[in-house]
């Protein structure tokens, strides 16, 4: 009686190779007889090589879906930087923001980083110019006293309706926006003989005495004269030019990582 032989074990390729010869039409007998296998062995390693492929495309599918899902989280993270910006907000960038934090991991050097950086300083120096500003405004409207002998009714004092109505005015102009025109936005409303109620645009004067309604308007439109003539205000205005050219740079960066869809790069919060 003759020893049997036995066969050295199925590598993975070869158990591989049978799948595809078998998909081909290659049945299992056939493959068998070919490669010099018992037919059970064969119908075996089929059987194992189909169950490998279905588990590594199941989990190449969980991957693909969480990737997916990743990059959709970096790219909502990009829109949500471009809104902050477009409403002059602050960009954190620290730890407390993981996906900010994920997508500097991503690409480390890109311009964008220090153009947020520069963008949030610039920020920081506009809450402090605008309250210099304003501080100004007030400033010069108390000391000019032309308006503190005028009393208002139901509304704040006219002193301070005045800075009101001039800060905007100074603001609106700084970022190149139209303002308040002192000819065509001034509406009174008579109230009862003598009295009227004043508003320039949306700022009310309250009720005050028809008499003083022209001295009004000529003391505002004095101030408006030389507003863009303090310091302060054309620190505010060259603040806020830096602020455009900042925003269309940042925009640019942005919409070029949005159009690309896939981030380049790694970071801790990667499914690989």
């Amino acid at each position: 009686m003759s020893k049997r032989t036995k066969k050295p074990p199925v590598a993975n390729e070869l158990r591989s190779e049978w799948l595809k010869r078998n998909e081909q039409g290659e049945s299992p007998p056939k493959i068998a007889d070919a490669d010099g296998f018992d037919v059970r062995t064969v119908r075996k390693h089929l059987e194992l090589a189909r169950l490998e492929r279905d588990v590594q495309q199941a989990r190449s599918d969980v991957l693909r879906k969480a990737l997916e899902e990743h990059y959709s989280d970096l790219l909502e993270t990009v829109r949500n930087i471009e809104k902050l910006v477009s409403n002059k907000q602050p960009v954190s960038m620290e730890k407390e923001q993981p996906l900010v934090f994920g997508l500097r991991q991503h690409m480390p050097r890109s311009p964008l980083w220090e153009n947020l950086r520069k963008w949030n300083r610039k920020l920081s120096e506009l809450d402090e110019s605008l309250s210099l500003l304003r501080e100004k405004i007030h400033q010069e409207v108390i000391s000019d006293g032309r308006l503190s002998g005028i009393i208002s009714e139901d509304a704040d004092d006219v002193v301070t309706t005045a800075v009101n109505v001039l800060f905007q005015q100074a603001k609106s102009w700084a970022r190149g926006w139209q303002a308040l025109d002192i000819e065509n936005n001034i509406h009174v409303e008579k109230t009862s003989e003598g009295r009227v109620n004043m508003r320039y645009g949306p700022h009310s004067f309250g009720i005050i005495e028809e008499r003083y309604v022209e001295a009004i308007k000529n003391i505002i439109a004095d101030f408006e004269s030389r507003l863009k003539q303090y310091p302060a205000y054309m620190e505010v205005e060259k603040i806020y030019i830096r602020l455009g050219q900042l925003v269309s740079t940042i925009k640019d960066l942005l919409t070029t990582i949005q159009l690309r869809r896939i981030v380049p790069g790694k970071c801790k919060y990667c499914p690989l």
